[in-house]
């Protein structure tokens, strides 16, 4: 499987900035990077549009990204914002790059950021690869705002193990196109996709560690994958653990693991009660 589009910018409400590091942060809650890329936005619209004056502004914004960083070694491009109102998509609606010639108005000032212009017009991140076009879309469909579609299209594993979770529901593999073909079905994937962005306004976590999906930071701020300890908690595997897990802190006891399996076994069960009522 591979995806044939702009994953990135699909169109519509949706668009993406993990690549930049958008979600790189010990509080990545809504809220939080909503303000974080205002900031951005705000202070790169003042700027000239010269090598330069962005360089200067870039540093600036790069010192206080750096100091809450969730994963040091991950980088944080400073030149992420809120595009300018484009036809479907008021201002604050859509994230990218303020340096793009697109957004300038023909000059190219990515190479004022933390990647070179070339590695910004060629990159592609590994959903491109494991995921197919018409999952994609769905994501697109169900997560139509910049900051759950981002979330979401980036977690194969979240976005495979809840289509897998509904197949077991529903007896069969359900088509990316039944679900969006019914507007009940998909508000309830939307429901359940939306457990990313409860997980994450948790984020910033009292001890400070933080705690990203199935990563956290280890004792030198590299990823460390995380996974259920089976034999503490007393409990087997199920099949809703890889869901559970990809949302982030681990559940500290059996009956808080139980709770969120039942959490996620009931949203996937709506999705598919919608499909039978359709």
């Amino acid at each position: 499987m591979s995806v044939s589009f702009h994953l990135c910018q699909p169109g519509g409400g949706a668009s993406c900035g993990a690549c930049c590091g958008l979600y790189n942060f010990r509080d990545h809650s809504r809220g939080a990077l909503q303000a974080r890329l205002q900031r951005h936005t705000a202070a790169l619209a003042a700027v000239a549009r010269e090598p330069a004056a962005f360089h200067a502004a870039a540093r600036s914004l790069a010192a206080q990204d750096r100091a809450e960083a969730l994963f040091p070694a991950v980088r944080i491009c400073p030149l992420l914002g809120f595009l300018p109102q484009s036809a479907g998509a008021p201002q604050g609606e859509r994230v990218g790059c303020l340096a793009h010639p697109r957004v300038t108005g023909g000059v190219d000032l990515r190479d004022c950021g933390v990647y070179r212009a070339e590695v910004c017009e060629t990159f592609t991140c590994p959903s491109f690869g494991w995921l197919g076009d018409a999952q994609a879309r769905l994501i697109q469909a169900a997560c139509a705002d910049w900051y759950l579609y981002g979330l979401v299209i980036t977690d194969v594993e979240f976005v495979l193990g809840c289509l897998r979770l509904l197949a077991w529901e529903c007896g069969q593999e359900v088509a990316p196109a039944r679900l969006q073909a019914h507007p009940a079905a998909l508000a309830q994937l939307t429901a359940l996709f939306r457990l990313k962005e409860e997980a994450a306004d948790g984020s910033a976590e009292p001890e400070g560690g933080g705690v990203f999906g199935r990563f956290r930071p280890d004792a030198d701020g590299e990823p460390r994958l995380q996974a259920l300890d089976y034999a503490a908690l007393g409990l087997h595997a199920a099949p809703e653990d890889d869901v559970v897990v990809c949302l982030g802190a681990l559940p500290p006891s059996a009956a808080a693991l139980q709770e969120a399996r039942a959490r996620v076994r009931h949203r996937v069960q709506a999705v598919a009660a919608a499909l039978q009522q359709a």
